[in-house]
């Protein structure tokens, strides 16, 4: 951090990289493991480390609603986004044992109209408009959630419900065999 302007008190971190990987190639999976993981785990361990010199601070960071279950055609981002989670999950629970006023904020969008939106699908009109929201809808809603202080937040609203449903809901596809042993 800049020393010259003074430090930080909010760090938001935007690591995202992600690709449709269904055959599961090394490369596209290894970027996104070297962006969503360790980039993100750099900038983050950086913010808290300086926070916890100030004596407080902010560190919010944007992960997605795609932590919440494998995918098979992004498998590595699915993963990743489940680790930044469980990071800031750790990260907010060293600020509370070591009685430091830091706040930690997970933003935990589902699909944003941006480059970053990748389906292998094309979504119906009726899907996109229930599950797609435009990014400055999105940027308010994060912005209101780093004012308010708050630990997590699902970006849009909606995506509290469609997590509480998938949590609830099966995967989807056949039954596995039951193993027998000899």
């Amino acid at each position: 951090m800049n020393e010259r302007l003074g430090g930080a008190d909010l760090v938001i971190i935007s690591a995202g990289s992600g690709h449709l990987n269904p055959i599961h190639q090394s490369e596209p999976d290894q970027e996104t493991v070297s962006v969503n993981v360790m980039g993100f785990m750099a900038i983050a361990r950086a913010a808290f480390c300086l926070f916890r010199q100030r004596g407080g601070g902010h560190l919010a960071a944007i992960t997605s609603v795609a932590a919440l279950r494998g995918n098979g055609e992004g498998n590595a981002y699915a993963a990743s986004k489940a680790f930044q989670s469980k990071y800031l999950d750790g990260l907010r629970a060293s600020a509370r044992e070591l009685n430091l006023p830091i706040a930690v904020t997970e933003l935990q969008p589902g699909f944003v109209d941006t480059a970053m939106m990748k389906t292998s699908a094309t979504l119906s009109p009726l899907a996109r408009r229930l599950l797609v929201c435009d990014a400055s809808t999105a940027a308010r809603q994060m912005l209101q959630a780093i004012f308010h202080n708050k630990k997590h937040a699902y970006i849009t609203k909606r995506y509290a419900m469609i997590a509480f449903v998938l949590r609830l809901l099966p995967r989807p596809g056949r039954r596995a065999r039951s193993m027998r042993f000899v």
